[in-house]
C-alpha cells in the first residue's frame, strides 16, 4: 500500500456539498409529428411545437393525432375535397388506431402522466407508405429574466446590465 492509507489512518468522513438544488429544473416539452419512410431512409417533420406543460404537450399531441387521421382516411364529403377524385384503398388501419388513441381517455391520461414525470411520449402507427410517429419530450428551458429592461435601455452584449439607447444611435 501507498499513501496515507499505508500507515493506517482512516480517511476522514465526507464534507457535506455546498450544491443543494433548491427546485427541480423548469422543463418545457418539444413536440413533434414525423413521417418517416418504411426503410428508415427519409424522414420529415409534418409538424412541431413547444409546450409549456405536461397538459399543453398531451394536448398538442391530441389535436395532431385528429387531424393526422383525418388527413390519412379522409370523410370523402368532407368540404375540403370539394372535387378531389378519391381511390379507396381499404388500408385504414392506422387513421382507426390514431381515431382510437384520440377518443379513450384512458390512453391520453396515461400520455399526460407520463409526460408530468418527465418521461417521453411516443405514438408510432404504420401505413402501407410511411411510419407517422407523434412524439413528446421532455427539455430543459432557460429561466426568463424576471424583470423586464428599463425603459430606453437595451441589454448589454455581455450580459452585464443594460446600455443606453442613445450609445447604440452614436455607433
Amino acid at each position: 500500500m501507498s499513501g496515507r492509507h499505508a500507515t493506517g489512518r482512516k480517511p476522514g468522513p465526507l464534507r457535506a456539498s455546498s450544491y443543494a438544488p433548491t427546485a427541480p429544473r423548469p422543463v418545457g416539452y418539444r413536440c413533434e409529428a414525423l413521417a418517416t419512410t418504411l426503410n428508415d431512409k427519409r424522414a420529415v417533420v409534418l409538424a412541431a411545437h413547444n409546450a409549456g406543460s405536461p397538459r399543453l404537450a398531451a394536448r398538442w399531441l391530441k389535436g395532431q393525432a385528429e387531424r393526422l387521421a383525418q388527413r390519412l382516411d379522409p370523410d370523402p364529403f368532407a368540404p375540403w375535397l370539394h372535387a378531389a377524385p378519391l381511390v379507396l384503398t381499404g388500408d385504414t388501419h392506422a387513421a382507426d388506431v390514431l381515431r382510437t388513441w384520440v377518443r379513450d381517455p384512458a390512453k391520453y391520461a396515461d400520455a399526460l402522466q407520463k409526460l408530468a414525470a418527465r418521461v417521453s411520449y411516443n405514438l408510432t402507427v404504420t401505413d402501407s407508405d410511411a411510419r407517422y410517429s407523434l412524439i413528446a419530450a421532455p427539455v430543459p428551458v432557460r429561466r426568463p429574466p424576471k424583470f423586464p429592461p428599463p425603459a430606453g435601455c437595451l441589454p448589454s452584449p455581455a450580459g452585464a446590465g443594460c446600455q443606453p439607447a442613445a450609445a447604440y444611435a452614436a455607433l
